[in-house]
């Protein structure tokens, strides 16, 4: 058995080699990272009067919009802080920091940091990867604002200097009484590919502000142990609302995220804290916690490279193209394979805008234009900067994840997606020992199924696609509409938790039918032949859709070993020929 596995293995590594030159690269560049140590928590709210120092950033304007604010009491409060103001931008104030615990209160207005888009700094910056000891000396030639805690000599990366510990709060009644505005320069570029970016500082926290129109991100929280991003707004993005990478005992709350090129929360890299844990169910320890949050019209929902420790739940995750998916699928992301995501009592419901057709495939779609203005992100256009499933609800590439009573309906193509992704196709680990390390033991339990809160019966496509391979992994006790029944691809039913899949290697038919999705651009490559993720699929019961329970889809029938030469064989011309069309596409830009 061990043998046939192994040869299997190697057979799809010779299938995907091929994909180097024409796959997609990272979802962001970033400098090599690592985990910090893990013995910080989450900071709590400090009040006025809690804090070391306290400064004060207003705008010319600010009076004026405190006067509309409602309720007398708010009115009052930002009075009082208005006498106090020294500064009109919120970098100057960062810069005035000199105490740790320091509170820095943004009085009402729209911030775009006109002091940070040129400065002489940036004149020896080319483009690229930008190492920790630029962000502290010149952290304008990515950012608006930069808050960067420790001294770049230290060994370590632990936060000690005066930002450390410190807070961020909005005063307005909500988030959008206080933006951040990137927006673009005279020419159509980007402003800056970051609004606020926390690099090493432990202890931050963030509140009650918007930030928008940004080449990368919103909100970037870099290689930090503790902290909180609350009550804000994160849009129109070209690819995150919110970042946390390599980050631990992190709390994402509150928040309204929408119009992302990617996903309106990424939590990306998040420590490995249960790497050595072989339990699949809830977590007692988790390094980024997403709560209460509101993400919809994006590309994706909710996104995780290595989204490891991370618990999702009570939140509404609806109208993007896919919902949410935690994955093992990009180079460059410690934490490799995903493992321990725990997924509760969240609203998953109709994640079935398709992006793909309406601004990138055509000649004159807006996401083909020359500059970032002209496509349109400040109207809501959305640009995906990946290809994936239009229709579904969420997607698991990873292992010991908990999928527990969620409420999934209306996703018309599939409300969970289950699936391998061998190493060696995307994240260029060749090594045989390696193939199988994602997928495994993971569990869908109690989850409501086709149906929304209001007893309207809604169904997905499928409730469930798996692609059979992985071990351990099982499906118990979800529920469905009166007279309904569980529907999903698999031929018999789904292993139950009682006796979980044993088989690590699926259906190669399946496996292999994914892969043309993998060579997407959104520019060269915006319709791969073969993948039919970006097609908007039929609302279930109006078509061929609709499924009963263990209905096969073409090519789902088990592949013999004997026949993985032949999909090798034609896959691998079919993605070399893929890769050329790239290429020549590229070429001519």
């Amino acid at each position: 058995m061990r043998i046939v596995v192994r040869l299997l293995c190697l057979a799809l590594i010779s299938f995907t080699l091929s994909l180097t030159a024409s796959s997609p690269v990272a979802a962001h560049e970033e400098r090599e990272s690592q985990f910090p140590a893990g013995d910080g928590t989450v900071p709590k709210k400090r009040s006025l009067r809690q804090a070391a120092d306290v400064i004060v950033v207003c705008k010319a304007d600010s009076r004026k919009r405190i006067r509309k604010l409602p309720g007398r009491k708010l009115r009052a409060f930002n009075m009082r802080l208005l006498r106090q103001c020294e500064h009109r931008h919120m970098q100057a104030a960062v810069d005035a920091v000199e105490r740790q615990r320091t509170n820095i209160y943004v009085l009402p207005g729209v911030y775009r940091e006109q002091p940070s888009w040129d400065v002489p700094c940036m004149d020896d910056y080319e483009g690229g990867v930008v190492e920790y000891d630029q962000i502290v000396s010149c952290g304008e030639v990515v950012n608006l604002v930069t808050i960067a805690g420790d001294d770049p000599d230290d060994p370590d990366i632990t936060c000690d200097n005066q930002l450390c510990d410190l807070q961020v709060v909005g005063t307005g009644a909500g988030p959008r009484d206080v933006t951040l505005k990137g927006g673009f320069r005279e020419d159509g570029d980007w402003v800056k590919h970051n609004g606020i970016k926390a690099d090493r500082a432990d202890g931050f926290y963030l509140a009650n502000m918007r930030a928008m129109l940004f080449r990368e991100n919103a909100f970037y929280v870099h290689e930090t142990d503790g902290y909180v991003l609350d009550r804000f707004e994160a849009s129109h993005n070209d690819l995150y609302g919110v970042l946390t990478f390599t980050s631990d005992h992190g709390v994402i709350s509150n928040c309204n995220a929408h119009r992302n090129g990617d996903s309106g929360v990424y939590p990306g890299s998040a420590a490995d804290v249960n790497a050595t844990s072989s339990t699949t169910g809830p977590l007692t320890r988790w390094a980024a916690e997403v709560t209460g949050c509101n993400m919809h019209h994006n590309a994706l929902g909710m996104s995780g490279t290595a989204g490891n420790s991370v618990y999702v739940h009570d939140n509404r995750i609806h109208h993007n193209g896919l919902g949410f998916i935690v994955e093992s699928i990009l180079a460059g992301h410690p934490g490799m394979p995903q493992d321990h995501g725990w997924f509760e009592d969240n609203l998953i419901y109709s994640n079935n805008t398709n992006y793909y057709e309406k601004y990138v495939q055509g000649d004159d779609a807006p996401c083909q234009e020359t500059t970032a203005e002209l496509v349109g992100h400040q109207r809501g256009v959305v640009c995906p900067a990946f290809g994936f499933p239009v229709g579904t609800g969420g997607m698991i590439i990873g292992n010991h994840n908990f999928i527990d009573s969620n409420q999934v309906w209306d996703n018309w193509r599939q409300g969970f997606m289950l699936f391998w992704v061998p190493p060696a196709l995307l994240r260029g680990d060749y090594d045989p020992l390696h193939q199988q390390d994602n997928s495994n033991h993971n569990a869908f339990t109690k989850n409501e199924l086709g149906y929304s809160p209001k007893g309207e019966v809604l169904p997905n496509g499928i409730d469930f696609y798996w692609d059979e391979a992985g071990q351990g992994n099982c499906w118990q006790d979800n529920l469905t509409a009166p007279g309904a029944e569980v529907t999903h691809n698999y031929a018999i039913d789904l292993p139950d938790c009682g006796n979980p899949s044993q088989w690590p290697i699926g259906n190669l038919v399946k496996t292999t039918q994914l892969i043309p999705c993998a060579t997407y651009d959104r520019r060269s490559e915006p319709d791969p032949a073969g993948c039919d993720w970006l097609d908007t699929p039929e609302k279930p019961g109006t078509g061929s859709r609709a499924q009963g329970a263990g209905a096969e889809r073409p090519g789902d029938g088990p592949v013999a070993p004997a026949a993985l030469l032949a999909i090798t064989l034609v896959g691998t011309l079919g993605i070399r020929a893929a890769g050329a069309r790239r290429q020549r596409a590229r070429a001519d830009q």
